[in-house]
């Protein structure tokens, strides 16, 4: 099957009219399948006989997730689930403990697979360099049972913050001894990728796979693509 046509969301020229000299991409949605997360919120319903949808269920987790990653000091993904799942629990009077939803939770994220178009469009990226740059624990990659063509993997753990925040994006341009003008962030998430890369200054490629709207305090991205495959499209013509 044919794939759609890249948007042409493109900044302003001056700067930003020069073509890439890297491209750092997120993991979990954008490289690597992240499909199964639903079936936290969807185990808890089922567990306790909720009647709330699983839907509301998931929106408790992720407003909770999303605020706990902004606080400081920072935590890491195991310790902030060990924290808010229990308050998840509580929102929905279910008095049970949650560790078995922790412990679910990193079954989920740490087993993965990539997708289709990974590692050829990786492998296509030529003389353009390329980096990983993911909100993660040591113990995700450590249980990624597969190697990747690029220069370094980056996360959350060892930066010691998690996207959106600018630090994130700043400690991989410098890694790369690159200006942000001159990378390209690759993500599916229109907060953490979107909107923290366009903060700190990069181009973003916003990875819509299912045709997502994007929230209403999101800028909007310099491309919108529908899957990895449209990005050397992309490449070809900056």
């Amino acid at each position: 099957m044919t794939s759609p046509p890249v948007s042409s969301r493109r900044a302003p020229a001056s700067s930003t009219a020069r073509p890439f000299k890297a491209v750092i991409f997120d993991a979990y949605g954008t490289l690597l399948r992240n499909d199964d997360l639903v079936l936290i919120p969807r185990r808890i319903v089922a567990d306790h006989g909720l009647s709330a949808r699983i839907e509301e269920v998931w929106r408790a987790w992720s407003e909770l997730y999303f605020e706990a990653t902004q606080l400081a000091p920072f935590r890491t993904l195991r310790e902030i689930e060990a924290q808010i799942l229990p308050r998840v629990l509580r929102q929905f009077d279910v008095g049970a403990d949650a560790a078995p939803y922790v412990e679910l939770f990193f079954q989920v994220t740490t087993t993965i697979e990539l997708y289709p178009e990974t590692r050829e469009v990786l492998n296509a990226l030529g003389r353009v360099r390329s980096a990983i740059v993911s909100n993660a624990d040591h113990e995700h990659v450590a249980a990624w049972n597969f190697s990747l063509p690029v220069e370094f993997i980056l996360i959350s753990e060892s930066v010691r913050a998690y996207k959106p925040h600018r630090l994130v994006f700043e400690r991989a341009l410098e890694r790369l001894g690159l200006a942000p003008h001159e990378v390209l962030h690759v993500g599916d998430s229109d907060v953490d990728d979107v909107k923290g890369a366009k903060e700190a200054g990069l181009r973003v490629a916003w990875v819509n796979r299912d045709g997502r709207a994007r929230r209403p305090d999101v800028p909007p991205p310099d491309f919108e693509i529908r899957d990895l495959s449209q990005l050397l499209l992309l490449l070809r013509h900056d």
